[in-house]
């Protein structure tokens, strides 16, 4: 495939690296939802199944729009600083989120 992009110094940047990333994203998205509308359904009351899923949904619109509205700070700030920001905010919500295992074991009784 032909480079179409530049890189530092006028460096030619082959377009693959973006496919990659592309496949890369919906392999993991391929993987991810199944088990979380799965979850959703197991751990929701069965009159609102529904809306829980429809609030799984909701979540996943929220989060491209936050990346959306990151991918437009890319003009005001160096790539660097937003790279770091990214990974902070990931770190913290990581940290929630393993903070809360057992929690959430603990209100799923014996839901598998």
């Amino acid at each position: 495939m032909q480079s179409l992009a530049s890189g530092p110094a006028g460096q030619r940047v082959s377009p693959w690296w973006l496919l990659t990333v592309y496949l890369l994203h919906t392999i993991g998205e391929l993987c991810l939802s199944p088990v979380g509308l799965s979850t959703m359904t197991k751990l929701s009351p069965t009159r609102v199944v529904s809306q829980m899923m429809g609030v799984w949904f909701l979540a996943s619109s929220l989060g491209n729009y936050l990346g959306g509205r990151v991918a437009g700070l890319f003009e005001t700030f160096p790539l660097p600083k937003i790279f770091a920001a990214v990974f902070a905010v990931c770190m913290v919500f990581t940290l929630i989120a393993v903070a809360l295992i057992k929690p959430i074991r603990r209100l799923m009784g014996d839901v598998h």
